[in-house]
């Protein structure tokens, strides 16, 4: 069984026994989430998506630039079909896409280049201890795996939320993006309702992670906000008690070490879900 662990303000650690995971850093970067304006449009409708970036969910501090998306797709019974009307408004990145005539779930995803950035020893054992994973700074000290002089660390996001077309259709919901990492509904999210409990399987390159670490949590709505963290079992499955309706967020880190020749000391995957229980409603 999925174990949950005790609630604190800051994103969350994925710690398996081989590598790191980790939720938002302190020193600069933000999560990245999709979230669409509306979960569920007509057959023949637009589906439109807001890439969000910050620290808080579902609000956005600055947009994407659009030379930094590697990838975009809506995936849907049929297959896959690429996102090309990508636009800014204010600070959200904008996806805007008619779908078909065809009722069904739509799967809207997004990956983005990687980024480098290169920093002391000291700098990357206060971005971990921050993260709240000193085990893990201890353990990788231990083992000589931190080098002593410069660190690069390189990161990339990828993102998936999930929209319906018209009512019923066939489910996509369980359909792999192919991103490094993942996260991976075991049910489907629209039949879910307050006192629900959803499994989510984390993913790194296609194989489950034991251990997993993840934050999940509402959009804040009439007042209320729900947080806490969770950690996979040895599936890599999570289960996640969905306390109240709204526009819930799944997020986390995922840190292994580089691969040798790379240019890069560690990587960094921030990896995220947006999916809405009924009753709530986005706000951006």
């Amino acid at each position: 069984m999925a174990r949950r662990v005790s609630r604190r303000p800051a994103r969350r650690l994925l710690l398996p026994l081989a590598f790191l995971a980790l939720g938002a850093t302190a020193l600069g970067a933000h999560d990245f989430w999709l979230v669409p304006d509306a979960f569920q449009v007509a057959p023949g409708g637009e589906v439109v998506v807001r890439g969000q970036t910050s620290s808080t969910f579902p609000t956005s501090e600055s947009a994407v630039a659009l030379d930094r998306v590697a990838s975009a797709e809506l995936i849907d019974a049929a297959g896959r079909t690429a996102l090309k009307n990508l636009s800014h408004a204010g600070p959200s990145l904008m996806i805007r896409q008619r779908v078909s005539q065809a009722a069904g779930q739509r799967l809207v995803t997004m990956t983005l280049h990687p980024r480098t950035v290169r920093e002391s020893p000291e700098s990357f054992r206060r971005y971990l201890v921050l993260e709240g994973a000193p085990e893990a700074l201890a353990r990788y000290e231990r083992d000589g795996l931190l080098p002593t002089d410069s660190i690069t660390r390189r990161y990339d996001k990828y993102a998936k939320t999930l929209v319906e077309v018209g009512r019923g259709g066939p489910r996509v919901f369980s359909q792999l993006a192919g991103h490094p990492a993942e996260f991976v509904p075991l049910s489907d999210p629209k039949g879910l309702k307050a006192g629900d409990t959803l499994a989510v399987r984390v993913l790194f390159q296609g194989q489950p992670v034991p251990g997993a670490r993840m934050h999940a949590g509402t959009a804040p709505h009439g007042g209320s906000h729900h947080d806490a963290d969770f950690v996979a079992d040895a599936q890599g499955i999570a289960r996640i008690p969905i306390v109240a309706a709204g526009v819930w967020n799944v997020r986390a880190l995922h840190i292994v070490p580089a691969p040798r020749g790379s240019g890069a000391d560690w990587d960094v995957h921030w990896l995220t879900l947006v999916f809405q229980v009924d009753g709530g409603h986005a706000g951006h």
